[in-house]
C-alpha cells in the first residue's frame, strides 16, 4: 500500500473531477468545433490533400454565439461556411474560460472541415488545447475509411476507422440539417463523428413545432427541434433559412446568437470550473467519512434510464433492480475495496491483446513511456510488483492540478493533470511493462464536495496459479493501490465509451444503505 499522509489524500480527492471529459461531453452537443490558423502549422502545402488547396471564397454563413452557464458567460462559438467549385469549407471555433487554482484556464475546440457538393465527408483538420495542452488530428476520407493522424506532445499516433458516406463531421450539422429540409415532424438519424474522441456516435434529431421567439427584438416564426445525443438533449431554434438562433442542453448551459463584439466579451468575474464540478456533483443522503477507509459499501443508484447498464465485476454486484418511475430505475449494489494480494504467474488468459496495444492517448509503444517504465521496474518479473512501483511513480510524479493532458506522452513531458492524466500516463507505463491494463470510469466520494464526483482510473490483470487471472484496480489519482469501497465503476474503455456516462451526469442520485 502507499503510505502518504491523510491531508495530502485528501487534497487529490478534491480534484478528481474530468474536466475533459465532461467539457466535451457538454459542448459537442452543441457541435461546438477554433480558428484553424494553427493547424497548419509546420506542413508544406504541396503535402496537403487537393480539397484543401481549392479555393473556397463564397462565405454562405457567418455565425456567432455566445455560451453561457446559468446565466454566466462561459465562452463563445464562431462557425463561417464557405463554398467552392469543389464544395464547401466550414471554419469553426469554441472558446470557453474557466478559473481554477486562482489563473484564467482557456479551453478551445477547432476545426476546419471540408465536403463534397453533396456533403459527404472529404477530410478534417482540428485542434483542441487545455490550458496550454494540444492535440491536433488531421483526417482524410478515402472509400469507406477515415485515415487519421494524431500529435500530441511531440508524439504521432496514425488510426484508421470504418466511415461511410452517411457520416458526418459534428462541425458540418448546421450545414448538413438546413439540406436536409425543415419541416414539422421529420426526424433524423446522423451518424456523427466527434472528433477531439475521435469516435463515431449516434444523433437524433427531430423537428417539433414551430412557435415565435424574439430575435434582436423583432418577433420572428422558427423552428423549435430536439436533439439527442446518448442520454444527453438539447433543444434548438431554427430559422426557416437554417440559421441557428438558440441552443439550450443540460441545466442552465445556454448557447444564443449574438454579434461578434458582444460574443467576444467576456464578464469582468470569470466562472469557476467548481460550477462544473458542482453540476456534476452527486449528493447522497449522508456523509461518508474518511472515505479511503471505506470497505464495503451498500447504496442504491436512482433514476437510471437502463439497469442492465450497470457493471458487475470482482468489486462491485447489483443486489436488486426495482422501477421508481416511468422509464426509470432504482438499483441496489455492494461495493468492496480490493486488496493487491494476487500474485503473478504466466498469462494465459485470452482477449488480453488489446489491453497491451498502443493508443492515440495511451502511447505504450513511445520510446520515452519505454524507457521511463524500465527505470521503474528496473530488473523487476514479478508483475503485482511492477504494478505497485508504477502506481507510487505516477502518483507521486504528477502535480494534481484541475487540467487534463490529452496523452500519456503528454502527461509525461507536463508532469501535471487529474485523473485522466494519471489513468493514461499508468496504462502506458503498465503496457509497456508487459502488463494488460485498461481504463475504467465512474465516481468516487470526495471530502471536500460530500457527495460522488466523475473519475477515471485504471485496472491491471494479474495472473494467478494455473490459467486463471484476476484484474485488480488501483488509483494512481488518489495514490491507493487498495481502492477503497468508494469507487463505483459505470463504464469502461476509452473515450467512446466513457460517453456513456452520459446515461448519468446531472440524472442520478444515490442513496447510502450502509457503510463499512
Amino acid at each position: 500500500m502507499i503510505q502518504k499522509t491523510r491531508g495530502k489524500r485528501q487534497e487529490a480527492r478534491g480534484k478528481i473531477f474530468s474536466y475533459f471529459l465532461l467539457l466535451t461531453s457538454c459542448f459537442y452537443i452543441f457541435s461546438l468545433p477554433i480558428n484553424l490558423s494553427s493547424c497548419k502549422e509546420n506542413k508544406a502545402q504541396s503535402d496537403n490533400p487537393t480539397f484543401i488547396n481549392s479555393e473556397y471564397n463564397n462565405i454562405i454563413s457567418d455565425r456567432w454565439m455566445g455560451i453561457y452557464f446559468k446565466g454566466n458567460k462561459l465562452g463563445f462559438t464562431n462557425s463561417v461556411v464557405y463554398e467552392g467549385k469543389d464544395g464547401y469549407k466550414i471554419i469553426s471555433k469554441a472558446i470557453i474560460k474557466m478559473r481554477a487554482l486562482g489563473e484564467v484556464q482557456e479551453t478551445s475546440f477547432s476545426q476546419e472541415c471540408y465536403l463534397t457538393k453533396d456533403l459527404r465527408t472529404m477530410g478534417f483538420e482540428s485542434l483542441n488545447q487545455i490550458a496550454g495542452h494540444r492535440q491536433k488530428i488531421s483526417g482524410v476520407v478515402k472509400g469507406d475509411k477515415l485515415h487519421m493522424e494524431i500529435a500530441s506532445a511531440g508524439a504521432v499516433s496514425k488510426r484508421t476507422i470504418d466511415f461511410d458516406k452517411d457520416t458526418h463531421l459534428s462541425g458540418a450539422l448546421e450545414l448538413v440539417i438546413s439540406k436536409l429540409g425543415l419541416k414539422v415532424g421529420n426526424k433524423y438519424n446522423i451518424k456523427t463523428f466527434m472528433e477531439p474522441i475521435q469516435a463515431i456516435v449516434p444523433l437524433q434529431i427531430e423537428i417539433k413545432k414551430k412557435e415565435k421567439i424574439e430575435i434582436e427584438g423583432i418577433e420572428k416564426e422558427v423552428f423549435y427541434l430536439e436533439e439527442k445525443f446518448k442520454e444527453l438533449s438539447a433543444g434548438i431554434w431554427v430559422t426557416e433559412d437554417g440559421e441557428v438562433i438558440k441552443e439550450v442542453s443540460l441545466e442552465g448551459l445556454e448557447s444564443r446568437k449574438e454579434d461578434k463584439d458582444t460574443a467576444l466579451k467576456f464578464d469582468r468575474e470569470i466562472i469557476p470550473v467548481s460550477s462544473l464540478i458542482t453540476f456534476s456533483l452527486i449528493k447522497p443522503n449522508k456523509e461518508i467519512k474518511e472515505p479511503h477507509t471505506v470497505k464495503r459499501l451498500r447504496l442504491k443508484l436512482k433514476n437510471i434510464s437502463n439497469p442492465n447498464i450497470i457493471i458487475e465485476d470482482q468489486r462491485q454486484k447489483v443486489l436488486k433492480k426495482s422501477e421508481a418511475g416511468r422509464n426509470t430505475y432504482d438499483v441496489e449494489m455492494e461495493v468492496k475495496s480490493q486488496k493487491s494480494e494476487v500474485r503473478s504467474q504466466k498469462l494465459e488468459e485470452k482477449n488480453l491483446q488489446k489491453y497491451l496495444e498502443e493508443t492515440p492517448e495511451i502511447q505504450s509503444d513511445n520510446p520515452e513511456i519505454k524507457k521511463k517504465a524500465l527505470e521503474i521496474v528496473g530488473g523487476e518479473s514479478d508483475s503485482l510488483s511492477k504494478t505497485l512501483k508504477i502506481n507510487k511513480w505516477v502518483y507521486d510524479y504528477l502535480d494534481k492540478k484541475p487540467v487534463d493532458t490529452f496523452s500519456a506522452v503528454d502527461a509525461l513531458k507536463s508532469k501535471e493533470g487529474e485523473c485522466q492524466s494519471h489513468s493514461n500516463l499508468f496504462a502506458a507505463l503498465s503496457r509497456a511493462s508487459g502488463i494488460p491494463t485498461k481504463i475504467v470510469a465512474g465516481i468516487v466520494y470526495s471530502e471536500d464536495y460530500n457527495g460522488f464526483l466523475y473519475h477515471a482510473w485504471p485496472e491491471v490483470y494479474i495472473g494467478l496459479t494455473g490459467s486463471s487471472g484476476e484484474w485488480l484496480t488501483l488509483d494512481p489519482t488518489l495514490g491507493e493501490d487498495e481502492v477503497d469501497a468508494t469507487h463505483i465503476k459505470l463504464v469502461e474503455g476509452g473515450w467512446e465509451e466513457q460517453l456513456k456516462l452520459l446515461h448519468y451526469i446531472g440524472k442520478v442520485g444515490i442513496e447510502i444503505i450502509e457503510v463499512n
